[in-house]
């Protein structure tokens, strides 16, 4: 009796399993992979270890590794082929994460090679620069809204884990950013994850590895002008080939002679005051005073969206249609390309 109802429950639950489960075919997929160390005269790779991601849809369901052999080579087989299926491999090299491309097998397929790029690591951030820098200023009702942007250019062959054995260094973070001390209502709108900020001394820093290759970061803030005046100060953390400033306004003084007047800019109907300036070294001091700061009314706030749109389209769309994963650092478009975008 106790056989019968066994058959029975097993009988039971193979008809309620969906047809795709039943039909599901052998998992014979193959990914055959090389790590790769793009540093000159770089580190073996040898003995490390890689780790494969499977999703099913945007989910991980499971995590396997896999030994990297002498010459770099690794492989994972057993692996379902069905095209809801993708995989990532990640490779811990010297303290910093390096992802592969995102993997699918298509109609067909059992096999796939690819390629994980990997660097030697450094704690000197003499290699990060400042491709260019924006500063854009809204005046609000009784606050300035500030956004700032920044092309980060590491054109070394090393990645910058921090300044010290850590990523986090000295607990500032690898990318570091000054704030003024009154700021208030901060955003992250491109480029940094929320996971991975610390508070320092200065303002924030962020405890990503900086890979070889260029990243954009943007976040914006408040500062309050209930007096109708303001000195907008900003420290310059790392060398700056060039540094824009956009002020809604006319009362607007510069001090000292870093930065000139350029033409001006027209936005959604907006006038915008707009100073440049070049080739400033790290610790050197931008500083704009602002008075007769009038209140604004709602305008503002479209005017405000708008800026931001001009200044980040092209970055958006990069962003968006990316798979919301870690991806590999591309070399491909160059800081010029950047630059004149």
């Amino acid at each position: 009796m106790v056989k019968r109802i066994f058959l029975l429950v097993m009988i039971i639950f193979s008809l309620s399993l969906p047809e795709s489960a039943l039909a599901a075919e052998p998992a014979e997929g193959i990914i055959e992979g090389a790590v790769v160390n793009k540093t000159a005269g770089g580190s073996s790779v040898a003995d490390l270890e890689a780790t494969l991601k499977t999703y099913l849809g945007d989910a991980e369901v499971d995590s396997t590794t896999a030994k990297i052999d002498t010459g770099g080579q690794f492989v994972f087989d057993g692996l379902s082929t069905e095209s809801d299926y993708g995989y990532q491999v990640l490779v811990i090299f010297q303290q910093a994460e390096y992802y592969s491309d995102w993997i699918i097998f298509n109609e067909g397929e059992t096999a796939k090679s690819i390629e994980v790029i990997v660097y030697d690591s450094t704690t000197s951030d003499e290699v990060i620069k400042v491709a260019m820098a924006h500063t854009i200023i809204y005046v609000g009702q009784d606050s300035l809204e500030v956004m700032e942007y920044f092309l980060f250019v590491n054109d070394t062959d090393r990645t910058y884990i921090g300044l010290d054995e850590t990523a986090a260094g000295d607990g500032g973070g690898t990318l570091r950013f000054s704030l003024p001390e009154e700021a208030t209502e901060f955003q992250i709108t491109l480029g940094l994850m929320e996971c991975c900020i610390v508070s320092n001394e200065a303002g924030f820093g962020e405890t990503m590895p900086v890979l070889p290759g260029s990243k954009e970061v943007a976040y914006s803030y408040k500062v309050n002008h209930s007096s109708g005046k303001y000195t907008f100060s900003r420290n310059v953390d790392y060398p700056t080939a060039k540094y824009d400033l956009l002020f809604q306004g006319e009362a607007i003084e510069i001090i000292g002679g870093e930065l000139s007047v350029t033409e001006p800019m027209e936005i959604e109907g907006a006038q915008f005051n707009h100073f440049s300036g070049s080739d400033f070294a790290r610790g050197d001091i931008l500083a704009v005073k602002l008075s007769g700061l009038p209140g604004t009314d709602g305008q503002g706030a479209v005017i405000w969206v708008a800026i931001t749109l001009v200044v980040l389209t092209c970055s958006f769309i990069f962003g968006y249609l990316r798979r919301r994963r870690r991806q590999p650092v591309s070399l491909e478009e160059s800081v010029a390309q950047k630059r004149q975008r």
